[in-house]
């Protein structure tokens, strides 16, 4: 796993992981980034049901600075995003919002292709020394992170571990139907985005949205359903999602599903730092989304600090 070269080590290929090695390779340092699942995007993810595609985690994003924006637009002009629609309300409210092509993987794998990032995918690290590398950015959600850190032997202060260990996240559910036809109750766009609904979340129909070819549905049960729901088994998940799903669609005839569990889906507290750095042997820059803003925008905004406070320690 390890190398002897200086290139900066990266932990997560989500979108905090994959804007750290693009700006890296903006400032001319060099990446490696190790990835535990099969794809890269963290909870940008896909999944599949035989034909039936998925998009069953983050299912938009916006852009609201200018950094971000220029790097969107140029990940459009290469076709990896795209406006997915200007608002999920009647009358929408205008304002883009974005997803991946082909899926909402494509704008972190737009990122590491651009950086020339060495990308190991499908390989989780258990020990930060095995990684050879003179810094570290750590992007996964705060207790991985911090529990990779410790077992590592490189903690931080205790000033700073007080402060992570009260980083708490929200849970969510979602629950992935293939379909035998395609359903009638949703708009156009094929989003349906409940704010106040007690227990469904959001609503996909990912081939409205141009990522699968068949009839297939993301659910996202609510906050306070996918808490109190968490431990059932995955067919009484189905079930409810089922029921919920045609109270507010109307009739579905299912032909599979699946259950995916988001156990950090958010974090409810946001530390105000664009990300914590301790350490220098190695230097251990921790970043992602619970840092500067919970959201996709503000997960990229943490990755391009982590590698400017990287850059900034080895020069």
């Amino acid at each position: 796993m390890g190398s002897s070269s200086t290139e900066i080590a990266i932990v997560g290929a989500g979108i905090a992981g994959a804007s750290a090695a693009f700006r890296l390779s903006e400032l001319g340092l060099k990446s490696r980034v190790y990835e535990a699942e099969r794809h890269p995007g963290g909870r940008m993810a896909h999944a599949t049901i035989g034909q039936a595609r998925f998009d069953h985690g983050a299912q938009f994003f916006t852009t609201r600075g200018q950094t971000f924006r220029s790097v969107v637009d140029a990940a459009a002009a290469d076709g990896a995003v795209k406006v997915w629609t200007n608002g999920f309300d009647e009358p929408p409210d205008g304002y883009e919002r974005w997803c991946g092509v082909p899926d909402m993987t494509a704008l972190a794998a737009w990122l590491l292709a651009q950086a020339e990032a060495t990308v190991h995918l499908d390989e989780r690290v258990h020990h930060l020394g095995h990684l050879e590398a003179p810094a570290i950015v750590l992007t996964p959600p705060v207790p991985v992170s911090l529990a990779l850190a410790q077992h590592s032997d490189l903690r931080p202060s205790d000033r700073l571990l007080n402060r992570l260990n009260g980083v708490e996240y929200k849970r969510t559910v979602a629950v992935l139907f293939s379909l035998e036809e395609h359903p009638e109750g949703l708009p156009k766009h094929g989003g349906i985005q409940l704010v106040d609904d007690p227990d469904l979340a959001f609503v996909t129909d990912n081939a409205a949205k141009g990522v699968s070819d068949v009839p297939a549905i993301t659910v996202h049960l609510s906050n306070d359903a996918s808490a109190a729901l968490w431990g059932e088994p995955d067919q009484k998940l189905i079930e409810f999602a089922s029921a919920q799903l045609q109270a507010e669609i109307g009739p579905i005839v299912s032909v599979a599903s699946m259950v995916e569990r988001w156990r950090y889906a958010g974090p409810i507290q946001v530390l105000e730092e664009s990300a914590l750095v301790w350490g220098n042997q190695p230097l251990i820059v921790m970043a992602g989304e619970a840092f500067n803003g919970p959201k996709v925008e503000g997960a990229f905004d943490s990755g391009r600090y982590a590698a400017e406070k990287t850059a900034e320690f080895l020069s």
